[in-house]
């Protein structure tokens, strides 16, 4: 059975267009508006927010994965956050009046559309969860198991800023572990 991301990459394939950009590069951008919805071909990108002066790391996408500052999106608002490639990246992209163009005259495609933000909805849902519940090895531990990868190809103080520590102190949860 296919995913909801290939089922919507299935249906939206013929009108991406390709662009490879490189590492460091801010797609989205806190306080612009975002005007595209990207699907990752190739590469890491990293969620961050500034809080008192600080980035603050809230989520990784990989490979085949879609996205969009999506309040930013689909109500022209200025995104709360900034998306940046942490590797060389290779993405197709949409501009958003096509798209809307094309969710109103496809229902399937819209259909999976509305799949898809049901599923980011609850991805950042249990992140959420896991923040107030969750102790900072715990989500170490959590983080070691659904995306072991992470630790190869992200810096360590992006990760200890996702989990919302200090890099001194993922080193000693790492080294208790």
């Amino acid at each position: 059975m296919k995913t909801i991301n290939q089922r919507l990459f299935d249906l939206l394939q013929s009108y991406f267009s390709a662009i490879s950009v490189k590492s460091k590069t801010k797609l989205i951008e806190e306080g612009q508006r975002s005007k595209q919805f990207y699907f990752l071909k190739k590469g890491v990108l990293r969620g961050w927010t500034l809080h008192d002066g600080k980035e603050i790391t809230f989520q990784f996408l990989y490979e085949e994965q879609f996205f969009c500052s999506i309040e930013s999106f689909w109500y022209d608002k200025p995104s709360q956050y900034t998306l940046e490639t942490l590797e060389d990246a290779d993405l197709l992209m949409i501009d958003k009046e096509r798209l809307l163009e094309l969710l109103k005259r496809d229902l399937p495609l819209l259909q999976a559309f509305n799949e898809y933000i049901i599923q980011r909805m609850l991805d950042y849902q249990k992140l959420l969860i896991g923040r107030i519940k969750d102790n900072p090895e715990k989500r170490y531990q959590k983080l070691v198991t659904t995306a072991p990868e992470i630790f190869q190809r992200v810096p360590q103080h992006y990760i200890a800023s996702y989990l919302g520590i200090t890099a001194v102190s993922l080193s000693r949860i790492r080294n208790r572990l």
